[in-house]
């Protein structure tokens, strides 16, 4: 009887962690190797926010926490099973200037963040981030996409492109 559950638990874990993956971009993380390069293009400041949307496993948080004591950083999740992985990842980094969130991050206040990063397809950064986005930062807000580059009538572009590796693009006002 317990295991059946525990079985009811799995599928509705798996059933809204497949929702939750399909409703911004497929789960592909960000490779291991380009961290630095990407901890150099958010060049984070002291005391500067720092937001991951949709961080599937907080490689990349956990990455800028690290690197970057001085700043806060807060990675948020809307798969339960991937929160919790990243919940798990944070607790035993022993980081204190890092937070996991469970929540749509499209439903987040954005204001209280200088740098959110992003591996997300195009359409919905476009279409329901950056148009609200202009109207609540300040100017020395950072955009940073990893792969994908933003069709955007807002920000300022630039593509850091290395060879053999993805193009991470950056938006400024």
């Amino acid at each position: 009887m317990n295991f059946y559950y525990i079985e009811i638990l799995f599928y509705i874990i798996f059933f809204v962690s497949v929702f939750s993956f399909l409703s911004i971009a497929p789960w592909v993380p960000t490779f291991k190797k380009d961290l630095a390069r990407v901890n150099s293009i958010v060049n984070i400041k002291k005391w500067e926010n720092f937001l991951e949307m949709w961080c599937w496993t907080a490689t990349v948080s956990l990455f800028i926490a690290k690197n970057n004591p001085s700043s806060s950083v807060t990675a948020i999740e809307l798969s339960p099973l991937l929160y919790l992985i990243s919940k798990l990842r944070v607790y035993f980094s022993g980081l204190d200037n890092i937070e996991v969130i469970y929540w749509n991050a499209l439903k987040l206040d954005l204001t209280k963040f200088d740098v959110i990063y992003v591996f997300w397809l195009p359409e919905t950064v476009t279409k329901k981030i950056f148009p609200n986005l202009v109207k609540q930062i300040s100017p020395s807000f950072r955009f940073i996409s990893y792969c994908f580059q933003m069709k955007n009538d807002y920000f300022k572009e630039t593509k850091h492109k290395e060879e053999k590796r993805y193009a991470i693009y950056e938006y400024k006002l």
